[in-house]
């Protein structure tokens, strides 16, 4: 089997959680907000005493419509599941990074304050003109812990026509102790834990099932040189650990490589590498590569030796720098094994997604679900626009049953599924032929099949 994960971190070090993995008892994947945002209202709606809900977003909304399933008065909104929750003694926090240009966050935050959420606050302690681009949810109920972690905030905007695709993971069961620990070490650094005992440092409680085996991985520039105001001490040297996860899964790569991404740029540099040669002991979250390369000369290696590179993202205009998607474009295409690079139409949903699929028609493949773009400031501190992410990596020894492609692996059923509901934004009443035997290229020509003869996509110029 193929050692997807980042190695363990030295006992008793202060990072030594950043570079755990556990097993887990459930993996649910959420290919569209609605869905996703059912389940949260659902999970909300049974949390009372003991229980426990914190939102961590880059753009929130208070008073959006959350979901239209519960409550014969019509569509329920945030702040009423909110309310219930702490009416029923759960505690219910909230955290959101800087305002930006997309969501008001100080007003957000004033606005569940004045609906009786009194744990809510901004995280500004990062670099200025940056954020925290983090978008999570845990929920600890009496009977289950949940953790959500991908591109979807809590917000308005997402699911309306034309709407935006987008991935979500849910991570069940002792793997979403260990993600909580990321969120957990931003809230300390605001809120300094009572008797000091940080909840890093806490042990996980003991999981059931072993079907799912998770990591999860950040990006945090450096600490700048004035840190006047600040609280927080981790990560002072930054956070690589998202970079080098997928650096360790395209250089492990032997059959294929599915990305959808919302943005598909030249990184440029790689971060830089201040560790020593062969790594800091004990491992320090700040480490990188003994010989740091961009993500983009990871994947010609890849293409170079044969692995099919697949990628579905916006076009031209959609990306944050035209010209470096150029750069990118033209940089991968030539050579005997051409990637395919694929664009949907300028009219249709907007790819949000952040999400990586590695060799999916194996029993071994790997999936990294986060809020991490294909560009400098998601997966790199060079600069001051670093920003600041949360991903999880995973390994699955069930089949697709639960994605609706049983026989196959997880992860291939995951792809057919997201390939599935990009047809089906064009074709509502299409649905994707369950072939186990198909290859690969046999699911590349259905992806690209025209519909109504017109073809779904374009290739990237």
């Amino acid at each position: 089997m193929t050692d997807w994960f980042l190695p363990a971190g030295g006992p008793g070090s202060p990072d030594e959680w950043c570079f755990q993995t556990v097993t887990t008892a459930d993996i649910k994947v959420y290919s569209d907000y609605q869905s996703y945002y059912d389940r949260v209202a659902a999970l909300m709606s049974q949390a009372k005493d003991n229980n426990e809900i914190f939102l961590v977003g880059w753009a929130f909304t208070m008073y959006m419509v959350l979901t239209l399933k519960f409550g014969i008065q019509g569509p329920v909104d945030l702040k009423t599941f909110i309310k219930g929750a702490l009416g029923r003694q759960a505690r219910v926090r909230l955290l959101l990074t800087r305002s930006h240009s997309w969501s008001d966050n100080a007003t957000e935050v004033a606005n569940a304050t004045s609906e009786g959420v009194t744990e809510a606050v901004i995280d500004d302690q990062l670099h200025p003109d940056t954020s925290f681009h983090q978008k999570a949810a845990f929920i600890k109920l009496d009977s289950t812990t949940n953790l959500f972690v991908g591109g979807m905030d809590i917000t308005l905007g997402r699911r309306s026509d034309p709407g935006w695709f987008d991935v979500q993971a849910e991570i069940i069961g002792a793997g979403a102790h260990l993600g909580r620990k990321t969120l957990e070490e931003r809230w300390e650094s605001l809120k300094p834990p009572l008797g000091g005992l940080s909840s890093t440092q806490q042990s996980i409680p003991q999981g059931s099932g072993d079907a799912h085996r998770v990591q999860f991985v950040r990006t945090y520039p450096p600490c700048p040189t004035d840190t006047t105001n600040w609280k927080r001490t981790y990560a002072k040297n930054g956070d690589h650990t998202y970079y080098c996860l997928l650096s360790r899964a395209i250089g492990a790569a032997t059959k294929s490589i599915y990305i959808e991404e919302q943005f598909f740029q030249t990184m440029g540099p790689a971060p830089t590498r201040t560790n020593p040669t062969g790594g800091s002991s004990p491992r320090e979250r700040s480490d990188v590569p003994d010989f740091p390369r961009p993500l983009e000369d990871l994947l010609q290696d890849a293409i170079s030796r044969g692995v099919k590179l697949v990628v579905v993202s916006n076009g031209r205009g959609g990306a944050a720098n035209p010209p470096l998607r150029d750069t990118l474009v033209q940089t991968l295409k030539g050579g005997a094994n051409p990637p395919v690079l694929l664009q949907v139409p300028g009219d249709k949903k907007f790819v949000h997604s952040k999400v990586w699929i590695f060799d999916d028609h194996t029993d071994d493949g790997f999936v990294v679900i986060g809020s991490a773009n294909f560009w400098q400031p998601s997966f790199t501190s060079t600069g001051l626009f670093a920003e600041g992410e949360f991903g999880v990596g995973f390994t699955s020894k069930v089949d697709g049953k639960s994605l609706g492609f049983e026989k196959v692996s997880f992860a291939r059923a995951l792809r057919i599924k997201l390939w599935e509901r990009l047809r089906q934004d064009q074709d509502p009443t299409y649905t994707w032929p369950r072939d186990k035997a198909a290859s690969l290229d046999d699911e590349i020509k259905e992806l690209i099949k025209p519909i109504g003869g017109a073809d779904p996509f374009t290739a990237m110029a």
